[in-house]
């Protein structure tokens, strides 16, 4: 992952850390040590702890596996973190150059603290849906255990995170397999201090996190209260409409949602209120280097009052592409071009493009990619990369700041104006965000700024165009355009804005918190990094948050929503149609591991269910990222629609298996049989092949004589994940309910696992 990645991914994770309240590794922006086939020794200086005493306190820690070999013994002296470690891995090898497992851990040289360690084997990559039977209690034992041996020093300021321990109990999703021990200081959480431990599902440790960086900690006098705080909240905070795009979900819509005014380029793909207030003034900040923020007054200016107009279809061809990129001045006559390309393609939106690959050869040896729309004549995006921006970060005192903030926006916009002259009246800017070197303030490496598609004076979320500045030469490094084509819905029937505020306020919860400012990096020589109390401020439903890339506020209905087709998070919630249901034991179960989705507290457990919902069940069981199949490649079936929303569970179902590739008809609108849910299962389980061969599973099943594929229902009924009727009847024409096909999924995940122990 290359750095300036890492620092738009550590952004994101940033976010939603501070609302979860957990803690980021100290690995996230750090290089990975790799690991070499002989074990090697870097040594940077002379520290306390050795190399043979770094060793035994790692294997104290985590017991090296039989079969592993020590393969890496690394000293680094990490300047993002502020410290010198010892970086051990042992890895078990396969035959064939197979990884069969790996064991890293990395000790403070200093002092020997363990900071971090990770166990991974084969095993661990596979499918592991079903949750574990973990007695928390013993588990939570053992962690209390592991500190007062391993973090003796840290114990007494250290607390099990109630929410982290309830998220534990209830498993399946991001952060729920692990525990999470928060820092404290004059009794209040620091956020992304702490320890975290995860687990596997059968309760062994399978990774430590420790991060307690040095902090000179603001006093905590005259701090107020949060009703104060909520109550200021109110007052201030401004809800506003907003086109929530969906371009990830086949047949996603635009849906029409109240968000918090934008006031930061971090907060454009935001629509959930999640602020980070002081604690001593009441004013929102920002977490990166907690300065004041106010709404960008540009966001209500467009850089055109008059009209203007998306140029048409004029169909570019590849010379005329490579001079239109030079026009726009980023690509120069000295520099050779490498690649050349067109493609055609669906995701996020339908276009034909030309990319072009350039290296200028002699003096900074920077290198281009640049990507034109070749029916439009746009450009689509844009990077530049090579020796200045490198040299920049292995030596940050080469970093110079010449370029001002206001100076960036005015290159920036001239920038946009000659990029995308037909869409100057749908964008508006937003006051440019500066990108700091490791958190270090006074290291500017480049400003973003943003600039906002407005449609009816509405925002669209999430799109417009983006433009990097470099703050020493003000040259354009980095550019992207999104402008999705999907149609907007009518501004009629809405609420009104002081309605959407009350319906946030009412689940808007505050917690005080230590927030060290800059959240993550190196401060600088000479510098120590600074924690403020904070109230972190977030919309919750049972205590959880909601999640910021999916929930968003209905305008219309005041409703909180979830869109895209993610993992199912139930978050505890109660079924009402279930009770006294036969199989309402096994549906519980199915809610409680997040398999089946609760909405509105109904399950409709006799709901007939058509083929296309059968296999979305399945889909929903595997927890699948909702853009695992891409909405824009083309479907293997002829009559599932591109707009359906059985679409992605179609096609990752013949990506596993479940479908056969052969067959182009999915009949997603027929009704599922017993026995299409037993060739899904057996396909599933890969039993296919032998269950067609005659003779080898026998039914014995009263109606055998009117079943297709007899060697499925036979190996289904075997393994008691379907049973027949009373009269030991297979019913193989039966359209099945929802509540049946869930639990035989719910058994067949079972013994699928059954399979893989």
């Amino acid at each position: 992952m290359g750095k300036q990645m890492k620092k738009k991914w550590a952004g994101s994770m940033l976010a939603a850390t501070i609302a979860a309240g957990g803690i980021l590794p100290y690995n996230v922006l750090a290089d990975e040590a790799k690991a070499t086939p002989q074990a090697s020794v870097q040594t940077v200086k002379t520290t306390k702890i050795d190399r043979e005493e770094a060793l035994r306190i790692a294997q104290e820690f985590m017991p090296v596996p039989a079969g592993y070999t020590n393969n890496q013994v690394e000293m680094e002296d990490n300047k993002y973190i502020g410290r010198t470690l010892w970086r051990l891995t042992w890895s078990m090898q396969q035959p064939g150059d197979d990884y069969g497992g790996q064991l890293s851990i990395s000790v403070d040289a200093k002092d020997g603290t363990i900071l971090n360690a990770n166990h991974w084997t084969r095993e661990s990559e596979r499918n592991n849906l079903l949750p574990g039977k973990l007695d928390t209690t013993s588990l939570v034992n053992q962690a209390n255990a592991l500190i007062n041996k391993h973090y003796a020093k840290y114990a007494s300021q250290m607390k099990l995170s109630e929410d982290s321990l309830e998220s534990f109990k209830r498993g399946s999703m991001p952060y729920m397999d692990s525990l999470y021990f928060m820092r404290l200081q004059n009794g209040i959480p620091v956020t992304d201090q702490g320890l975290r431990i995860s687990y596997d599902k059968k309760g062994k440790i399978r990774s430590v996190d420790f991060s307690w960086d040095d902090v000179q900690f603001e006093s905590i006098s005259n701090l107020k209260n949060k009703d104060e705080i909520l109550h200021q909240v109110e007052r201030e905070l401004e809800m506003e409409l907003a086109y929530l795009s969906n371009v990830s979900q086949p047949g996603g819509k635009i849906e029409l949602a109240y968000a918090p005014k934008l006031k930061t380029s971090s907060d454009l793909y935001n629509v959930v209120p999640g602020l980070l207030i002081d604690a001593k003034t009441g004013k929102q900040i920002s977490a990166i280097d907690g300065k004041e923020l106010n709404a960008s007054t540009d966001v209500n200016r467009p850089l055109s009052t008059a009209k203007t107009t998306p140029p048409s279809s004029v169909n570019i061809d590849e010379a005329q592409a490579i001079a239109k990129i030079k026009e726009f001045g980023i690509l120069k006559d000295s520099m050779s071009v490498e690649q050349k390309g067109y493609r055609e393609e669906s995701h996020p939106v339908k276009r034909k493009v030309w990319e072009i690959y350039a290296v200028e050869s002699e003096g900074e040896r920077k290198q281009v990619r640049a990507s034109l729309d070749a029916q439009t004549g746009e450009l689509v995006n844009y990077s530049q990369y090579g020796m200045p921006y490198n040299e920049k970060m292995e030596n940050p005192d080469k970093i110079k700041v010449n370029i001002s903030r206001q100076q960036a926006e005015k290159t920036a916009e001239a920038f946009i104006r000659k990029a995308l002259p037909g869409r100057l009246d749908k964008l508006y800017a937003v006051e440019a965000t500066p990108n700091y070197y490791n958190g270090d303030t006074d290291k500017i490496l480049n400003y973003n700024v943003s600039f906002v598609r407005k449609e009816n004076g509405v925002r669209v979320v999430g799109e417009g165009a983006t433009v990097n500045v470099d703050a020493d030469t003000g040259e354009i490094t980095d550019y992207n355009m999104m402008w999705s084509v999907q149609a907007l819905p009518a501004l009629t029937n809405v609420i009104k804005p002081e309605e959407a505020k009350k319906k946030a306020m009412t689940l808007m919860e505050a917690e005080l918190r230590y927030n060290l400012i800059p959240p993550y990096g190196s401060v600088g020589t000479g510098k120590v990094r600074k924690a403020k109390p904070v109230y972190v401020l977030a919309v919750k439903a049972n205590g959880q948050p909601y999640d910021y890339g999916t929930s968003y506020l209905d305008a219309r209905t005041g409703e909180w929503k979830t869109h895209g087709n993610l993992p199912v998070n139930n978050s505890g919630q109660s079924i009402s149609d279930i009770a006294g249901h036969p199989l309402q034991k096994e549906l519980q179960n199915m809610v409680d591991a997040n398999l089946l989705e609760v909405k509105d507290g109904k399950l409709n457990p006799d709901q007939k269910l058509t083929r296309g919902e059968a296999v979305k069940i399945f889909y929903t069981a595997a927890r699948q990222p909702y853009e695992y199949y891409g909405p824009g490649q083309e479907s293997f079936f002829t009559d599932v629609d591109e707009n359906s929303e059985i679409k992605q569970a179609a096609e990752w179902a013949v990506q596993n298996r479940l479908l056969p590739r052969g067959v182009k008809q999915l009949r997603p609108n027929d009704p599922a049989t017993r026995e299409f849910l037993a060739e899904l299962i057996v396909r599933g389980l890969g039993y296919d092949k032998l269950a067609a061969k005659e003779g080898i599973f026998e039914t014995k099943l009263q109606d055998e004589a009117a079943i297709n594929k007899k060697g499925n229902a036979a190996l289904v009924t075997r393994l008691q994940v379907m049973t027949p009727n009373d009269k030991n009847e297979f019913e193989p024409a039966r359209q099945v309910t929802k509540a049946e096909t869930a639990v035989a999924v719910y058994r067949y995940l079972q013994i699928k696992e059954s399979f893989m122990e």
